[in-house]
């Protein structure tokens, strides 16, 4: 399938889909705090989504059991949630999705629990990424080519000190959670498809504090950083535009 752009009616329901997954971020940001569990922070997720009357967009995709991934410190994507409690100076990464009237809305913030006194380069970190997505939506415009995204988000990243997992990248979205194109998050200028305005795109570094290879768990999903350092991911889904991307979520 190629890039479809969306008409103004879809980009009106995914932008709806973008405000009831901005509310549920509202709602677990509230309540991530040390002691609480990403299970916890799951159930708020779905009951949040649910009470707006729409649908999480993760739970059973492909099998995938929970309404979140939900990441911590050295865990890179596909986290599922569990029972273990969070501690003051954990670095966590939470993404999640939302379907409304059939159209997807994704995106993914992060954190340090605590407040970012509680781990000055776990802060840091974070801050980096999501100062790096921006440049990435920033450069989402119209008659820039889709590698200007990732070279935005490379070389922010690279100036952090930190290593793009290439291996995981953004993505088209719209009637499915992943559509064309894939939106690489390291590249040089002017290469790939021209952007298109009514594109809707995720953008999503998925950045390693160190080394960037990455290994698979044995419950299948969750990634973890090969060395054990820290990981970090920072979402948002919108459509380009010529002033860059406008945020969904």
């Amino acid at each position: 399938m190629g890039v479809v752009p969306k008409t103004p009616e879809e980009l009106q329901i995914m932008r709806r889909a973008g405000e009831i997954l901005q509310r549920t971020q509202e709602a677990m940001k509230a309540e991530l705090h040390p002691g609480v569990t990403l299970k916890e922070i799951n159930a708020i997720a779905e009951d949040t989504i649910r009470s707006h009357g729409a649908k999480p967009g993760f739970l059973g995709y492909q099998g995938f059991p929970a309404s979140i991934c939900g990441m911590i410190n050295s865990e890179v994507v596909h986290g599922i949630p569990g029972g273990q409690k969070l501690r003051r100076g954990d670095l966590v990464s939470i993404d999640c999705g939302v379907i409304w009237k059939e159209l997807f809305s994704d995106a993914a913030f992060s954190l340090v629990i605590g407040g970012g006194e509680a781990h000055p380069a776990r802060e840091k970190f974070q801050q980096t990424v999501r100062q790096a997505l921006l440049a990435g939506c920033d450069a989402a415009r119209v008659g820039n080519h889709l590698s200007d995204i990732g070279h935005a988000i490379e070389q922010a990243v690279r100036r952090g000190g930190y290593s793009v997992c290439k291996e995981y990248t953004g993505h088209g979205l719209g009637y499915e959670m992943h559509e064309d194109p894939h939106v690489f998050n390291y590249g040089s200028r002017g290469q790939g498809m021209l952007l298109i305005e009514g594109m809707t795109i995720a953008i999503e570094p998925i950045i390693a504090s160190g080394n960037p290879k990455c290994r698979i768990l044995s419950d299948g999903w969750t990634v973890v950083t090969a060395d054990g350092k820290d990981a970090c991911q920072w979402e948002h889904c919108g459509v380009v535009t010529p002033d860059g991307l406008e945020i969904f979520a």
